[in-house]
């Protein structure tokens, strides 16, 4: 078997060199923008998020919903509870729209979006279009999640998907 000639081999070893390289970029890069990266906020500070400032009132946990008029309560599926969490925001930006977009977060940057059930409750749920300027608008975000993480809940993401700044995180005041 003949060896292969010097510079076959070189040509070979830089381009494996360069694909490896791309490849450590690549995944470096998809690692910084393509998953949720957290800035968490002091215990009831706001974030600004869209020419909106969003405060996190309450953060509770419940193993049911009760309605307005006191109809059958909404349970959640097995092995799962409720995660009420109470906001309040305040657009500041007119050229800006709030998108009402909340994740609640848990352990290892686990999150869950919004329930999708429709409970007539005291505090509506996020309705952009009732955003007035400098107006502070309260409204509610309903989540199931299983009752394992109920308790290590890091608090309530702001996704902002126009930037690829970090995800804000608002917590409840302490107390």
């Amino acid at each position: 078997m003949k060896p292969l000639p010097l510079r076959t081999g070189l040509f070979f070893t830089v381009a494996f060199s360069l694909v490896l390289l791309y490849l450590i970029w690549w995944s470096a890069y998809t690692h910084v923008h393509f998953e949720s990266r957290y800035t968490p906020q002091p215990p009831g500070a706001a974030a600004e998020v869209l020419g909106t400032s969003v405060r996190l009132l309450s953060l509770t946990q419940t193993d049911q919903l009760t309605e307005v008029e006191g109809d059958q309560p909404e349970l959640p599926d097995p092995g799962a509870v409720w995660i009420v969490a109470q906001l309040e925001a305040v657009r500041n930006d007119e050229a800006k729209q709030f998108l009402c977009l909340t994740e609640v977060v848990g352990p290892d940057g686990v999150r869950w979006e919004p329930a999708g059930v429709y409970v007539e409750r005291s505090v509506p749920r996020c309705d952009s279009s009732e955003l007035a300027v400098d107006q502070p608008y309260r409204f509610e975000a309903l989540y199931m999640v299983p009752r394992r993480y109920a308790d290590q809940l890091s608090g309530i993401a702001l996704p902002d998907n126009s930037t690829a700044d970090r995800t804000p995180v608002i917590r409840p005041p302490a107390g």
